[in-house]
C-alpha cells in the first residue's frame, strides 16, 4: 500500500510527469532513426552539411522532382506534407502571385504551386524562429512540434484530467495516444501537436469557465490547418450549452459564453486576411484545395461499403476508425457523467465533427489515422476502457504498436513504397523520396 501511495504522490509532481513525456517525445523520434536505417539505410539526418534552401525563390513545391525546397526531407522525420512547411519557413509568401489574373485556372495552378494549399502560420513561426537564431528551419519545426507533443502529454496527465478520470485512467490515456499508430506525427514537422495543446488548453480553460481564454486558445489553432474549425464549430455548440446552464441557474453574466464565441474562429480568419493582403485574394487557400483535387462526398457518412474497404486500405484506416468507435461506444455515458455536460460536449462534438469533415473527403482513405489523432474524446475513453475491459485495453495498445511500426510509420519514411513496407494494404499513394 505503501509503494501504491509513494507512486501516485510521485506521479502528481510536475517533475515525473514532464520526464514521462520528455521520454515520450524522444521514444517517438528514436523511431524515426531506427526506422530510416532499417528501412532506408540511412541515418535521422542523410544530409547534415546541407540544410533546406531553394535553388530559386519562385520553385514549385508540388511538381517536379526532385521536389523544393532542396533536401526538405533530409531528417527522417521531414516527409509529405513538411516539404510545404519548410518550404513556407524558408520564402514565406514571396513566391506567391501577388494578384489574381484573367486565367482563373493559371491563378489556381500558381496558389498551390507556392504551397497555398497549406495554412502557413506554422511555417511562418518557425521561419521567423529560425531566421532569429541563424538555425536551420527543419530542426527548428520540429523542435516546435516536440515541445508542443511534450505540453500534450502534460495536458493528458493534468490535474483537470486527474480530477475528471482518475490517475490511472489519465496515464492509460496518456499511453494509448502515444501509441496509436499515428503517434509519430506528434514529432514531426506538422501541426498536429501543436493544434492539440492549443484545444486541450481550450477544454481546459473550458472547464474554469474562463470562456474568453478557452476562445483564444481554440481560435489560435484555427490558424495551424483547416481542419480545425470543427473545434471552433464545438466550442460554438458547447458555449450555447454552457449559456443555457448558467440561464437556468440564474446566473447574472450567463451570455459571457455567448459573447466569445466570435474569437473561437480568430485564428482562421487572421489566415483569409493574410491571403488578402500577400495575395489579393482571401480565397486563395481554397482555390489552391480544390485544383488539388479537395471535394467533399458526404454519403462516405453513411456508406458500410467504404468502412469496410478502409480494412484493407494502405494504412488500414478502418482498423482504427471502427475499433476505436467501438471502444468510445462502451464508456461513452460513464466519460459523460465524469467531466460533466459542458466539457464532455466540447470533446464529443470537437471530435465527431473532426473526424466526418476528414471522413467526407475524397483521396482515398489516406490520412483518417492522422485526423483521429485530434479525436480527444476517444483517448480519455481508452483511459476508461483500461480500467474497466484490461484485457482489451492491453489487446488495443498490441494493435496499434503493429500498425504503428509495420505500417504508419514505415508508409511515412519510405514516401509509401510497398516494395519496402510489405504489411501495407492496397496501395492508394507513394511518392518517390529524395533528401
Amino acid at each position: 500500500m505503501r509503494v501504491r501511495e509513494t507512486l501516485d504522490r510521485e506521479l502528481a509532481t510536475f517533475r515525473w510527469r514532464f520526464a514521462i513525456a520528455v521520454v515520450l517525445a524522444g521514444l517517438h523520434l528514436f523511431a524515426f532513426a531506427r526506422a530510416a536505417h532499417d528501412r532506408l539505410d540511412l541515418p535521422f539526418n542523410a544530409v547534415p552539411d546541407e540544410a533546406p534552401h531553394f535553388s530559386r525563390p519562385e520553385a514549385w513545391v508540388l511538381g517536379g522532382y526532385p521536389r523544393e525546397p532542396k533536401r526538405w526531407s533530409r531528417l527522417a522525420a521531414s516527409r509529405w506534407d513538411a516539404q510545404v512547411y519548410i518550404g513556407f519557413a524558408l520564402r514565406g509568401l514571396s513566391s506567391c502571385p501577388d494578384a489574381p489574373t484573367d486565367d482563373e485556372t493559371m491563378t489556381d495552378f500558381a496558389y498551390m504551386q507556392c504551397g497555398l494549399g497549406w495554412f502557413q502560420a506554422y511555417g511562418l513561426v518557425g521561419g521567423a524562429v529560425a531566421r532569429t537564431f541563424d538555425l536551420p528551419v527543419d530542426y527548428v519545426l520540429l523542435a516546435i512540434s516536440v515541445l508542443a507533443a511534450i505540453g500534450v502529454s502534460l495536458l493528458w496527465t493534468s490535474r483537470f484530467v486527474v480530477d475528471r478520470i482518475g490517475r490511472f485512467e489519465a496515464f492509460a490515456t496518456l499511453l494509448a495516444y502515444n501509441m496509436f499508430p499515428s503517434a509519430f506525427y506528434t514529432v514531426a514537422p506538422y501541426t498536429e501537436s501543436a493544434t492539440l495543446a492549443l484545444v486541450l488548453g481550450g477544454l481546459w480553460m473550458i472547464s474554469k469557465q474562463r470562456w474568453f481564454g478557452a476562445a483564444l486558445l481554440v481560435g489560435a489553432s484555427t490558424a495551424l490547418r483547416a481542419s480545425a474549425v470543427s473545434f471552433a464549430f464545438a466550442f460554438a455548440v458547447t458555449a450555447v450549452v454552457a449559456a443555457l446552464q448558467l440561464r437556468r441557474r440564474a446566473t447574472r453574466q450567463w451570455w459571457r459564453p455567448l459573447a466569445a464565441m466570435p474569437l473561437a474562429g480568430w485564428g482562421v480568419a487572421v489566415q483569409f486576411v493574410a491571403l488578402q493582403i500577400a495575395v489579393g485574394d482571401w480565397r486563395a487557400f481554397m482555390r489552391a484545395r480544390s485544383l488539388y483535387g479537395d471535394q467533399r462526398d458526404f454519403s462516405r457518412l453513411i456508406d458500410p461499403v467504404f468502412y469496410l474497404k478502409g480494412f484493407t486500405a494502405q494504412h488500414m484506416d478502418s482498423v482504427m476508425l471502427v475499433g476505436g468507435t467501438a471502444m468510445v461506444l462502451l464508456v461513452v455515458r460513464t466519460l459523460w457523467r465524469k467531466l460533466g455536460t459542458v466539457e464532455a460536449t466540447f470533446v464529443t462534438v470537437a471530435s465527431i465533427a473532426g473526424i466526418a469533415l476528414a471522413i467526407t473527403t475524397v483521396h482515398e482513405y489516406w490520412g483518417l489515422n492522422r485526423y483521429l489523432l485530434l479525436c480527444p474524446v476517444l483517448f480519455l475513453s481508452l483511459g476508461l476502457v483500461a480500467r474497466r475491459y484490461p484485457v482489451l485495453f492491453v489487446g488495443w495498445l498490441l494493435v496499434c504498436a503493429f500498425l504503428y511500426w509495420n505500417v504508419e510509420l514505415c508508409s511515412y519514411v519510405t514516401h509509401g513504397r510497398p516494395d519496402l513496407c510489405p504489411c501495407l494494404g492496397r496501395l492508394e499513394w507513394w511518392a518517390p523520396y529524395a533528401s
